[in-house]
């Protein structure tokens, strides 16, 4: 499949790429890749993204570059859809995009559906960007710093710097070969941790005062609501990363962090310790993910999706899923 997809990109002219809403460290960084490298191909480029890029990630050759709209799919002759499990995930261009004529899908989530005429889902890569990685050898395409900046941050953040355990020796090769093109680990580092707002830090403080502890300690659940964003002045793109707070206590084998969404659903973002398997838990809410790592997305009042997710949360622990 790696060759098949090579040759698209080698022989197709016109590309719309794209990648999941609320976008992470991964689904930005390997849509400026990708788009880097196709342009550096004599390719024309169209990069999507529905929502906005955090802040954090907007000092990413290319994002600036990444368009939130699109008008036509008839100037397309490939749309390459990124680190997405299921199309309706890129969001509002969803039926434009399912009229171009051929759609490449290139997932590293378990749970990922195949909804293209080229598939290519490997949960046992770090990222999507350590497969894109292993597309551009097959090509074959050099790469610029500006692609390998974008490369080491998807895969920086998808690890969580090297912490979880999809670090693997290959991620950490391909880790190593961006910083021999010029990917400076201290710049990244300092971008993506250390450019906190006031307003993030009050949403943090505002969020981990909610935090609790429930399953004799075995889970810990932490919240952000539209009134805590009200008051901060802040966007639900701040609230990125705040999950691996409750991961992080001792003992804690499930971590939930519940966002309210403007539009009267509620994100549920999970991770976990060793093998309880929260991918699971989030196909059971018709979401998905990885292992230790997954979402999902329910509708209803906060409240009561909080609580109905905390007690399916108790059960599934106390089941020891694996």
């Amino acid at each position: 499949m790696i060759e098949a997809i090579a040759k698209e990109l080698r022989d197709n002219k016109r590309f719309l790429l794209t990648t999941h809403i609320n976008p992470d460290g991964d689904a930005i960084g390997s849509l400026g890749a990708l788009a880097l490298v196709l342009e550096d191909l004599g390719k024309q480029v169209v990069a999507y993204c529905q929502d906005e890029i955090p802040g954090f990630l907007r000092f990413l050759p290319y994002s600036e570059r990444i368009v939130r709209e699109i008008l036509s799919a008839n100037r397309f002759d490939v749309a390459v859809v990124l680190d997405c499990g299921e199309l309706d995930r890129i969001g509002n261009a969803v039926e434009v995009l399912q009229q171009v004529e051929k759609i490449i899908h290139i997932d590293h989530h378990s749970s990922s559906d195949d909804f293209g005429q080229l598939n290519l889902v490997r949960p046992e890569c770090s990222s999507t960007a350590e497969i894109l990685y292993e597309i551009f050898q097959a090509i074959p395409a050099s790469l610029s710093l500006e692609a390998a900046e974008n490369i080491y941050t998807a895969i920086l953040t998808d690890t969580g710097s090297f912490r979880f355990a999809n670090t693997t020796a290959r991620a950490l090769v391909i880790a190593a070969e961006m910083v021999a093109l010029g990917a400076a680990p201290d710049k990244i580092a300092s971008e993506v941790y250390d450019s906190i707002s006031p307003e993030r830090l009050r949403l943090l403080a505002l969020s981990l005062n909610t935090l609790t502890l429930w399953a004799n300690g075995r889970l810990a659940t932490m919240l952000v609501s539209r009134r805590m964003l009200d008051e901060t002045k802040t966007t639900v793109m701040d609230t990125d990363g705040f999950v691996n707070y409750p991961r992080g206590i001792d003992a804690v084998e499930m971590a939930i962090f519940f966002r309210e969404m403007d539009s009267g659903k509620v994100n549920v973002s999970l991770r976990s310790r060793g093998r309880l398997n929260v991918a699971e838990f989030a196909r059971s809410h018709q979401g998905g993910g990885h292992h230790n790592a997954a979402a999902f997305r329910a509708e209803g009042s906060f409240k009561e999706v909080v609580d109905e997710v905390i007690a399916a949360a108790e059960d599934f622990i106390a089941g020891g899923s694996q």
